[in-house]
Parts: C-alpha cells; structure tokens; sequence
C-alpha cells in the first residue's frame, strides 16, 4: 500500500509540474539561502576562533599572581598538566611584550609592531600547523633567532625567509636593545591579531628584555598555554582539569570574565593560580559572534516561516482545485486516512526533492564564494582563512533546521487536509456529478 501512494505521488507530481513548480522552488531557493548563510557564517566564526587560538597559545591559559620567573611551582603545574589532559594536548609556555616601541629593520626600511611573543617552538608545533605559511614555517634554530611575521610585514621590509632582520625594543631595564634575527617564517594574516604580531624564539625574546649576564636565570614567563589539535575544550573539559589542579594547587574559581581574575585581591601569603578559558580574553569578539548569530538566526527564522506558510497556503489552493479528483477516491472506497497519506506523500516528496536540491545549489554556491581572495577587504581578514572564505557544515545544525522545515509545512499542510479527506462518499459522487 505503501508502495502505491509513493508511486501515485510521483506521477501525481510529474503530471502537475507547472501546478508545483513555485513551491517546489520556495522550498529549494529557500534552503539554498539558509544553508549557504548558515555555512558562511561559521566558517567566519570557526576562522575567528582559530586566529584567537593562535594568538593566545591555545584553547586556556594558566595566569599566577606572582611572576612565573620566580616560581618553582611553574614546572609542577606543566607536569600535573601532562597527566591530566589528554594524550596529544600541547603544553607551553609564553612572554608576551607589548608595551614600549618594537620596530623590525631591515636594509633601512622598518616597520613597528605591536606585540613580540616569545615562543619555544619545540612545544607549539601542532598550533603552529594552522598558522598559512605562505613561506617557511618554524624552525628551531641553534642560535635561538628564528622569526615569524605576517606577510603584510613582510611585504613593507621586502624580506623573505633566510634574511636577517634587526628587532629594536626596550628592556624591561629601560634601554633600547637590539636582537639579531632569522627570518623562518611569513604567514598570512593582516587581522588585528596577525598583521602587527611577531613570534620569535624565546630565548631571543628574552635577550631583548635584557635577561643576559648576571640576570640570565630570569625566565620571564607570564602564561602557560593548553591547546587541544584535535577541537577545542567544552566547558565540562575545562571544569574537570580545574577541578583536577585544585587537589595540589591553590586555584582561582573557574570564570569566564577575565576581569574577574585581574580585579583579585590577592590574600597576602598566597600563590594562586587562574585558569583563563580562550573565550574570557575575547569578550569583544563574543559580542560580535553574538550579533552575526542572532542576525543569521533572524533570517533562518524568516526563511522558515516563508517556505512552510507559502508551501501549505499554495498547496491548500491545488488541494482544493482537486476536489473533484478526491471526491473520486472517497466514492471509490478510499478512506481519510488513505487520502491523507496520499496527499502527505506528495508533499513530502516535493519537500525532500526541493531541500535535496538546495543543499547542492549551496554547497556550489559557497565553494563559488570560497574562491575569491578577500583579504584585501580592510579588518575582515580576522573571518578569512588564508584569505578566503573557508564554509563550515555542520550536519547537527543543518539536520536540526530543515527537520524545522518539514515538521511546521507538514503540519500547516496536515491542518488544511483534515477536513477535505472528510468528505463523504455521498458529497464526492455529487462532486463527481
């Protein structure tokens, strides 16, 4: 029986194509346009987050109230930290130099920066593959001078990877020093977190900050950083390490405000310990991830309403124009429930031929759109993954939605059939008369 309507409805469809022709396109364009907006924006989103991940060292870092140079504490926390997380989870440590004048020279031209970030690149090899190299990469050098800049950088000094460049900063004793380095590495980022940010060596870093001589066993460390290569953390993940650490070390409540931590008073006497989740250091872009989400969800919700309320209104009308065709099934011995599924296949078939459709159609469109370099667009670069657009699907997402689709046109659709499958047989033989 089942059989007989599906075949029924497919024939039914095909011999009325110009009847189903504007539903089936609301139902195709409609979800074309929701999936494509859908897989823009989280590509932007998950290129966002990625840029952050690599800014900040990974998915949390781990803040003290006293200079890590000073503690003994620093490794025992990495060593709790590597029996705590899972396996492959990188743990490193950073110094990151943002105040003062940091100029990079090189054969007379010089361009300023606005954060150095010390990095033992032996430990951040994983994080550092998501960087887009558009030469080199990292290279951990004897001399402790290799140097990572963006191309737009880059592209000011005219220098390629192999050139020696100079890096003038201020000590943390006052004076301008000057730190040799090897160009390793250009990638592509002209971002707010990319374009004026180097990487360089830690120990070159730490030269800079006049860590040498009598105070070379300085080891100015003010973050260790967490990344998970394989996806980031969820909150449970991040709940279970605090509350691993809190059973040997003095531990700051979970937040993820981070002004919450920097207004601490701390207690004298005590050495505490703070985990920052990456989405505390990036409140500003949450907002933002915030309002593209709430304008995306705003016309997934328009998009919905139009393709279920214009589907079953536009049905109801063929629906009607066909009384004569049901009047002939009821006289027949068809009984409401059989009408019904006959119908509710139909519908069914126009909705899942039409979304099938417009899943394609988008998936072509926002390859299309993928490949155009839009790096030029100024501070858009912060949602672009080497320049381009890179469309993120999620299934979960785009399942959820489209069974929105089908469960509301299907149920404006049942609502309108419920009484014209009623008709009686006596009504339909006067319909067919």
């Amino acid at each position: 029986m089942k059989s007989l309507y599906f075949n029924f409805a497919v024939k039914s469809l095909i011999s009325r194509a110009k009847q189903y022709r504007s539903l089936f396109s609301v139902c195709a364009v409609g979800v074309c346009v929701m999936l494509s907006v859908l897989m823009v924006t989280d590509g932007m989103l998950v290129s966002m987050t990625e840029k952050t991940r690599q800014y900040y060292g990974g998915d949390f870092m781990i803040l003290n109230t006293k200079e890590f140079a000073y503690l003994e504490r620093c490794g025992e926390i990495m060593d709790a930290l590597k029996k705590i997380l899972p396996a492959g989870a990188e743990i490193s440590y950073r110094y990151k130099k943002d105040s003062g004048d940091k100029s990079l020279f090189f054969e007379g031209v010089s361009v300023k920066q606005r954060s150095a970030q010390g990095v033992d690149f032996s430990l951040e090899k994983e994080l550092f593959k998501k960087f887009n190299f558009v030469e080199g990469g990292i290279e951990e050098r004897e001399d402790h001078d290799g140097l990572l800049l963006s191309q737009p950088a880059a592209e000011k000094l005219g220098v390629h990877i192999g050139d020696k460049v100079i890096l003038l900063m201020e000590s943390e004793y006052g004076k301008q020093n000057t730190v040799n380095l090897v160009v390793t590495g250009i990638f592509q980022d002209s971002s707010v977190f990319g374009m004026y940010t180097v990487y360089l060596d830690y120990q070159a870093l730490k030269a800079g900050l006049g860590y040498v001589g009598e105070n070379a066993g300085v080891n100015p460390i003010d973050k260790i950083c967490v990344y998970y290569p394989n996806g980031s953390p969820g909150k449970r993940e991040i709940e279970r390490v605090q509350s691993e650490l809190e059973k040997n070390f003095d531990m700051f409540p979970l937040k993820y405000d981070k002004s919450d931590w920097q207004d601490y008073d701390v207690p004298e006497g005590r050495n505490v310990y703070a985990i920052i989740p990456l989405i505390a250091n990036i409140s500003d872009l949450q907002k933002l991830s915030m309002a593209l989400r709430a304008i995306v969800a705003l016309i997934v919700i328009m998009l919905v309403v139009i393709i279920s309320v214009g589907i079953s209104s536009t049905f109801r009308v063929i629906i009607l124009k066909r009384s004569v065709e049901s009047g002939t099934f009821r006289a027949l011995g068809m009984k409401p429930r059989g009408l019904m599924a006959l119908y509710f296949t139909e519908i069914l078939l126009l909705l899942v031929s039409g979304s099938a459709l417009g899943f394609a159609a988008s998936l072509v469109i926002v390859k299309i759109a993928s490949l155009y370099n839009l790096s030029f667009v100024s501070g858009f670069d912060l949602f672009l993954t080497g320049g381009h657009l890179a469309p993120a699907l999620r299934f979960g997402e785009a399942a959820f939605l489209l069974a929105v689709i089908f469960v509301t046109t299907l149920g404006a659709v049942l609502f309108t059939l419920r009484k014209l499958v009623h008709i009686s047989p006596v009504g339909a033989l006067a319909t067919v008369a």
